[in-house]
């Protein structure tokens, strides 16, 4: 429900009516909304990287993970565009004094450039990536990489323009 209206757009009974449990269930197992919220938050972003974990782990090379990706945001339907990123958007619409979400929103993209630059430093030593490449730099493009084209799907899903964009950022390596 979060992911679908927002924080604020959510109320209690969207949640009652998404979870299929009563108010007092909800209170019991999560506390109020804003933990609920919380928690699904920190859900999403441990089950993305986990996902990203397993790509880069499953002995593909580094350009075929970020291809998988970068590409799989171009092949996402049209409402899963809409839908966005969780995280992006909880960043987007939290107002700028929401430390709470501002630390979780740090946190991950902390969490994912450290994963990045690990596959990119490995990539390195098996010769994938040159040693003129700087690993952190990189990390930190691909995850802007991904940022923005995540809001791009959202606002017009132009899959030409994503898969440019992918084919743009993939040249990184090369």
């Amino acid at each position: 429900m979060f992911w679908q209206n927002g924080y604020e757009k959510t109320s209690l009974d969207d949640l009652m009516a998404g979870m299929q449990i009563g108010r007092q269930s909800l209170y019991d197992t999560f506390g109020d909304k804003r933990a609920l919220y919380l928690r699904a938050l920190d859900e999403y972003r441990t089950s993305t990287q986990q996902a990203m974990k397993t790509l880069f782990d499953a002995g593909h090379s580094v350009q075929d993970c970020f291809g998988a990706i970068l590409h799989g945001i171009c092949d996402e339907s049209r409402a899963d565009h809409e839908r966005g990123c969780l995280l992006l958007s909880a960043n987007l619409e939290r107002n700028r004094d929401d430390r709470d979400v501002a630390t979780l929103v740090r946190r991950n993209q902390s969490e994912v450039e450290a994963i990045f630059e690990a596959a990119l430093r490995s990539a390195q030593r098996r010769g994938e990536l040159g040693a003129d490449k700087d690993p952190a730099a990189l990390a930190n493009f691909f995850l802007a990489t991904i940022q923005g084209m995540r809001q791009l799907a959202r606002a017009t899903s132009d899959r030409a323009a994503l898969r440019r964009i992918a084919g743009v950022a993939l040249s990184a390596l090369a």
